[in-house]
């Protein structure tokens, strides 16, 4: 850590990072310095990529960063004193928001997404606990974006934790890992349903029951949860997480459109969505690298401007295993050799060739018999030469 920083103390900390309150004796104020946990030269090369990227974003909804760099510990990030402030997860744990409320946090999380949307970047796990609301009321509220670089990172090991850290996560990213401007409207649209109905959208005891959940669209319709909104409000939240990508806004813009006008399309009624063929059986419990240090870099999102630089915040990707799909392989599997193989005898053959020879074997012991000593059966025995002799004399 670069001596400027002096470590006031730790705040909280998760599987990817750790956040301490400092002060900045360079500046004279104090600040919020979080430290990734990772070491690896690629994740920490993401991550500096990540936000010399998010520098040039401006926006008071996306958290500002004021410092960012490596040291012989790995990689820091210092960013602005918070306000009192607390999650939005926080805010739920009251009750639902009002129409009014919701609209607040709807089009400055909006204008958020627009923000980084427009410089090709994808937060990619959005949530609650990364929403942040600084405010008394409504009318003063303002909303900030977080969670860049912590991806789908747990307080804990807890199952309990693990559920949370993935419930907003989009069924693509299930299936393949796909992470896109699209996948970003999706988790936004799961904030915004738990921010009307004051529960997850999809909720179960395992990751598998959560999986299955996203996968096959299963979960009750927003209007019959929020009776206090309008139902254009619901039904713009539902649009934003339809199951198909290609039915949801394409971006935040997109949706923010929708939003002004009061409308929302009404979707194909369509059937579940079929699981990858290559999606393995998920075990109950998640496995322990759900919790463990980032382990890839950022996914690079598809250029959209001439000479961007496109990465995502999560630089925490859902990892293949028990609980999803390994990216499908174009490769056609290598063509198996053929070898030449002598034909094999049936077994009814080698039955009848150890007869014969048994047979055979049979037949010369009683043809020795027939030659040898049946002739000799009934004769008596000659003498021998010596002993004649002796009697003669």
């Amino acid at each position: 850590m670069p001596a400027r920083f002096v470590i006031l103390r730790p705040l909280e900390e998760d599987s990817a990072s750790t956040l301490f309150q400092v002060r900045d004796e360079k500046r004279g104020v104090e600040a919020c310095l979080r430290r990734f946990k990772t070491k690896n030269a690629q994740e920490i090369e993401g991550l500096t990529e990540l936000f010399n990227q998010l520098a040039g974003i401006d926006s008071i909804h996306v958290e500002k960063t004021v410092d960012f760099g490596t040291d012989k510990d790995g990689f820091y990030v210092v960013t602005a004193a918070p306000a009192a402030s607390e999650t939005l997860e926080a805010v739920l744990e009251r009750g639902p928001l009002t129409a009014e409320e919701f609209e607040v946090v709807a089009l400055q999380l909006l204008e958020a997404l627009d923000a980084l949307h427009d410089q090709a970047i994808v937060h990619g796990s959005i949530r609650a606990d990364y929403v942040r609301i600084t405010g008394k009321s409504a009318t003063e509220w303002r909303v900030t974006l977080q969670g860049f670089g912590q991806g789908f990172a747990t307080k804990d090991d807890s199952k309990e934790a693990q559920i949370r850290a993935y419930r907003c996560t989009a069924p693509e990213q299930w299936v393949d890992g796909t992470t896109r401007r699209r996948t970003d409207v999706y988790a936004l649209g799961c904030v915004l349903y738990e921010a009307l109905a004051a529960r997850p959208p999809f909720d179960g005891r395992a990751l598998k029951e959560i999986r299955h959940k996203h996968i096959g669209h299963d979960l009750a319709p927003l209007q019959k949860l929020a009776h206090h909104v309008p139902s254009w409000m619901c039904a713009w939240v539902m649009h934003l997480m339809a199951a198909d990508p290609e039915q949801r806004p394409r971006k935040a813009a997109a949706a923010r459109e929708l939003f002004e006008r009061r409308e929302a399309p009404a979707l194909p009624e369509l059937p579940p969505r079929a699981e990858s063929p290559l999606a393995p059986e998920v075990s109950s419990t998640p496995p322990v690298s759900l919790s463990a240090h980032p382990v890839s870099a950022p996914v690079i999102l598809p250029a959209t401007q001439p000479g961007a630089r496109h990465v995502t915040s999560s630089t925490i990707p859902i990892p293949t295993g028990p609980h999803v799909a390994a990216p499908r392989q174009n490769k056609p599997a290598p063509a198996q050799r053929k070898t030449y193989a002598a034909p094999r005898k049936p077994p009814t053959a080698k039955k009848s060739n150890h007869k014969k020879s048994m047979i055979v074997a049979a037949a010369a012991v009683l043809l020795m018999l027939g030659v040898f000593i049946l002739p000799r059966c009934g004769k008596q025995p000659e003498p021998v030469k010596g002993k004649l002799v002796q009697k003669q004399k």
